[in-house]
């Protein structure tokens, strides 16, 4: 199982493509545009500018990782690359941990690489600039994008077309971001309606679905790593025992690699 030669080739391949230098350069934009933006808003405080980052993080890097993830393994089936590959001494499972290996590699490289040149940006500009803070935000930022890559790289697994597999990882990409909250509210709202709600603690189950989303505990870890983010208040106002950093990082886990293992079983069953 030589997942180490897939994922250097994944890499060698990625680099040569022009959308991931444009992803680069986009990141580069946004980071280094925003905080010249606050510069001549005559704004330049560092935590000022990691709070009003996070909210465009929250929705773009998960974006980064959906368009990184999507055509790992449905490109190299519709090429017949895939076959080329297994006819070789790789199995099945070598070439997907390859892949999530490479692509996993790659999505770091373009969010530190474009960090790295922002910072000089910011240490020129921002007198609170805090390496540690910059660094952790990073960090968590690039485990964020990392979860919806392997999603999107799990649908690419599953799925026979590149069709499906893009309406599907980018359906995933704006439920699991814009539209997971919303619909547990209402649905809520639809079981318990006529009860009164503003003395009334959520019902734990809800509590648990919002804090388990992989939004909420994204931001609920940026909140308790840098005081910065905002959480629901149907989280942030809880009281209940699984509000903890574990459970929010044992979440993120849970989303990236259970999808991959059932996307994986699929992939195994799958005629190429």
């Amino acid at each position: 199982m030589n997942w180490h030669a897939i994922a250097r080739n994944d890499l060698r391949s990625a680099l040569n493509e022009r959308g991931v230098w444009a992803l680069f350069a986009g990141f580069i934009l946004g980071f280094s545009g925003l905080a010249a933006l606050l510069v001549l808003l005559g704004n330049p405080e560092f935590e000022g500018y990691l709070s009003t980052l996070a909210g465009g993080v929250g929705l773009l890097v998960p974006l980064a990782g959906i368009v990184l993830g999507y055509e790992a393994v449905i490109g190299e089936r519709e090429s017949g690359t895939a076959v080329l590959t297994l006819s070789m001494p790789h199995s099945r499972a070598g070439m997907i941990i390859g892949k999530l290996v490479g692509r996993t590699v790659l999505l770091t490289a373009v969010i530190a690489g474009a960090a790295l040149i922002t910072s000089a940006v910011i240490l020129l500009t921002y007198p609170s600039f805090s390496l540690t803070r910059y660094v952790v935000f990073m960090l968590l930022a690039g485990v964020y994008g990392t979860v919806f890559l392997w999603v999107s790289a799990a649908l690419s697994m599953a799925l026979t077309t590149s069709r499906r597999v893009i309406a599907t990882a980018f359906g995933t990409y704006i439920g699991l971001t814009l539209v997971w909250n919303p619909v547990i509210s209402l649905t809520e709202t639809i079981l318990f309606r006529g009860r009164p709600t503003p003395s009334r603690e959520p019902e734990s189950w809800v509590t648990f679905l919002t804090f388990i989303g992989p939004d909420t505990s994204f931001s609920y870890l940026l909140s308790q790593a840098l005081d910065i983010g905002t959480v629901p208040a149907v989280v942030a106002d809880s009281s209940a025992t699984f509000i903890v950093p574990s459970v929010a990082v044992l979440a993120l886990a849970a989303w990236a690699v259970l999808p991959v293992i059932a996307g994986y079983i699929s992939f195994r069953r799958s005629d190429l």
